[in-house]
């Protein structure tokens, strides 16, 4: 050591990391670590090389994008599918690329996905997030849509959002800043956004020369001149669709164009018949079946999908008619007992019944609502088919039993493809959402009343007293296993919500109406749940039973309500 005024610059030990040597120090010494470039997402597919057509329509984006504008939706006229607004926003996103150095951003999501399971916005922003370089990414929609809207602010990044089902599920979507600028493909028009300042353009067919300079750029001049006349014939059946011709063309590269004629003309309405979208379906269907590989003996897929017509809207009607007239045939001595109680009872559940299969029909929500109708429906005419089983079983009991079987089996073959499953939800522990134990609880709660109140039999081995226990515990495991499924898992999309919201309604509202209104009529009748009731015979505490009964009832049925609005806010 020296003296106090000199300084000491010796240094000893082992030293990890960065030293500073310094003297007198006026506030804090921050170590600097390598600087790490910023995350540019390049995200966009591939252009289709043999683009061709819709020239105009090109140039109207790049007049949008000259003109300072923030959004874009490429939309179809008439809702008119394989029109190639795909096609066309990932061709011009692909010319346009340089011009926004922050990054491309690209996401399918799935509006008009045929397994009706579109993209969740959620899940398109956490993968937003991950490609914008982010590793906490913040679990509530909400604050993951401001953390993306925080990240785009500055920076100038082409987002391409493909098959939009409608405004609602882009809005988290939507950049912030003035500077990105994001192009949208739907089959609806989107006006909702477009009244908001997102500017439109809309696709129609290609014109006969589009339609013939697309298939020269995938096929040749040498193979168009060889058979004009097959061509054209080709081109008009496939309504001048971009998709269509695509799929034509694939076709057509070991056949001859007078064959491929010949057998879409079989396939195909005639060119001017019929709307644009079924023929595009019709052209793929026949695609699917040149390409299909032949059945194997035994195959069961293929004796399941043979009979086409039991999948009409007409036949689910006549089925749903066969149950309703069966069920009030078996049901009288329940309508008598109840002073008609029953049947008003009755008439709600086929009220709603029907109002479903006309619903099922309609796109987006309505037909979500009308399918959750309809199955709550099938589920309490299953169930009233077993107990009248169980307590009778006499030939019209048994005509409702197999109408009721034939209704669930159209059912299963209308709602339910058997090429497409369901994705799989994620847990969400019950602490978190504090209202699944109500859920749950309520389900367990049924469960216990029903298995020690009805049927008497269940420690019998006989097989009509397993079909009542079957029927006591069915709405249990259907109804409060579809509620105990939504408590504790993710929340699903808005088609999905409204599903689960429309079943456990359309199954325990009527319930507890009859429930609560056998109360009025005191011993004389008794509704104790699920088909079962007490016309007197039975002494004891069957109100108590009942009003146990409508209480988990009505438990269940709030409980998952709340938590299906609050996921619906969260989303």
């Amino acid at each position: 050591m020296g003296d106090e005024g000199e300084t000491n610059n010796e240094q000893s030990g082992t030293v990890n990391g960065p030293v500073a040597q310094v003297g007198a120090v006026y506030g804090g010494v921050h170590f600097g670590g390598q600087h790490q470039a910023p995350v540019v997402p390049r995200q966009l597919p591939q252009a289709v090389a043999p683009f061709a057509g819709q020239a105009d329509e090109l140039a109207a984006l790049h007049a949008v994008l000259a003109d300072s504008a923030r959004a874009v939706v490429i939309a179809a006229v008439e809702g008119t599918t394989g029109i190639g607004k795909t096609a066309l926003a990932v061709h011009w996103a692909n010319q346009v690329a340089d011009r926004f150095p922050g990054g491309q951003l690209y996401a399918d999501l799935r509006g008009s996905d045929p397994s009706g399971w579109p993209a969740r916005p959620g899940d398109v922003l956490r993968s937003f997030l991950e490609a914008l370089g982010e590793d906490r990414i913040p679990s509530d929609v909400a604050a993951q849509a401001a953390r993306y809207r925080t990240l785009l602010a500055d920076k100038r990044v082409l987002v391409v959002l493909d098959d939009v089902r409608d405004a609602e599920q882009v809005r988290p979507l939507l950049p912030g800043g003035s500077n990105s600028f994001i192009v949208l493909t739907s089959r609806n028009p989107l006006t909702g956004l477009i009244a908001e300042g997102a500017r439109s353009v809309m696709l129609d067919v290609l014109s006969a020369g589009e339609a013939r300079e697309l298939l020269v750029r995938r096929l040749g001049e040498d193979r168009l001149a060889a058979e004009p006349q097959a061509a054209d014939e080709l081109i008009e059946l496939c309504g001048r669709l971009p998709q269509a011709l695509s799929v034509v063309a694939a076709s057509a590269a070991s056949v001859p164009f007078s064959a491929l004629a010949a057998e879409l003309r079989n396939a195909v309405s005639p060119p001017g018949v019929g709307n644009l979208s079924a023929r595009m379906a019709a052209v793929l269907d026949w695609a699917r079946a040149r390409t299909a590989p032949p059945p194997v003996d035994g195959d069961w897929r293929s004796r399941v999908r043979t009979p086409v017509w039991l999948r009409s809207p007409k036949v689910l009607f006549a089925a749903a008619a066969a149950v309703a007239a069966t069920t009030l045939f078996v049901s009288t001595p329940m309508i008598a007992a109840s002073s008609f109680l029953g049947l008003g009872y009755l008439l709600i559940r086929f009220a709603l019944l029907f109002a479903g299969l006309v619903l099922m029909e309609r796109p987006g929500g309505r037909g979500a609502v009308g399918s959750g109708l309809v199955v709550a429906n099938a589920v309490y005419c299953l169930v009233d088919a077993l107990a009248s089983i169980h307590a009778e079983a006499d030939v019209w009991v048994w005509l409702e039993f197999f109408a009721v079987i034939a209704l669930t089996v159209m059912l299963a073959m209308r709602l339910a493809p058997f090429d497409v499953l369901p994705r799989r939800a994620r847990i969400v522990p019950p602490t978190r959402r504090p209202l699944a134990y109500v859920v749950v609880g309520a389900a367990a709660a049924q469960f216990i009343l029903l298995f020690a109140g009805i049927p008497h039999e269940y420690g019998s081995v006989t097989v009509l007293a397993g079909v009542g226990a079957l029927a006591a515990l069915l709405p249990v495991v259907a109804i409060g296993g579809l509620c105990a499924a939504t408590a504790l898992t993710e929340p699903g999309d808005e088609s999905q919500r409204a599903f689960v919201a429309a079943t456990v309604a359309a199954y325990l509202g009527p319930e507890l109406l009859l429930l609560l209104g056998s109360l009025l009529l005191g011993p004389r009748f008794t509704y104790l749940g699920n088909a079962f009731w007490s016309d007197g015979a039975y002494q004891g505490s069957w109100g108590t039973f009942a009003v146990a009964q409508a209480v988990a009832a009505a438990a269940l049925l709030a409980s998952t309500w709340v938590l299906l609005r609050r996921a619906a806010a969260q989303a």
